[in-house]
């Protein structure tokens, strides 16, 4: 299994090897290893995966250019995959409350590139 740590890139070929359990476990042996606390750990694990997933998609979606923003912003890797994380978790609860309207991808994209460390420090507990 990948030995996953947030503050260090992945290999996006290795991570994409991993099915996505192995993934989610990854994630959760990371935050249990470190003692970090998590209120859901599975949605906590979860929302890391598909951050990392689309980041691993490199140049295709926003998600790595974002990252890569936040932290010459001044965000350590891992505050910047909760951040990215903390938009995607809002545009997949708005997505569900929701019945057709706007492409929630395009929104989700927009809504990541409005994202700034400073903005995330100010919401973030």
């Amino acid at each position: 299994m990948l030995q996953y740590d947030p503050h260090q890139h992945v290999n996006s070929e290795a991570w994409q090897a991993l099915d996505e359990s192995e993934r989610i476990e990854s994630v959760r042996q990371y935050h249990r290893q470190n003692r970090i606390r998590l209120a859901n750990e599975s949605l906590h694990a979860t929302t890391h995966v598909m951050v990392e997933n689309q980041v691993a998609l490199g140049d295709t979606f926003a998600a790595r250019a974002v990252l890569l923003r936040l932290m010459a912003e001044g965000l350590d890797r891992h505050e910047a995959i909760h951040a990215i994380g903390s938009v995607l978790s809002e545009q997949l609860f708005a997505a569900l409350r929701e019945e057709g309207g706007a492409d929630p991808n395009a929104q989700y994209v927009e809504n990541l590139n409005r994202l700034t460390a400073e903005s995330w420090r100010k919401r973030a507990p």
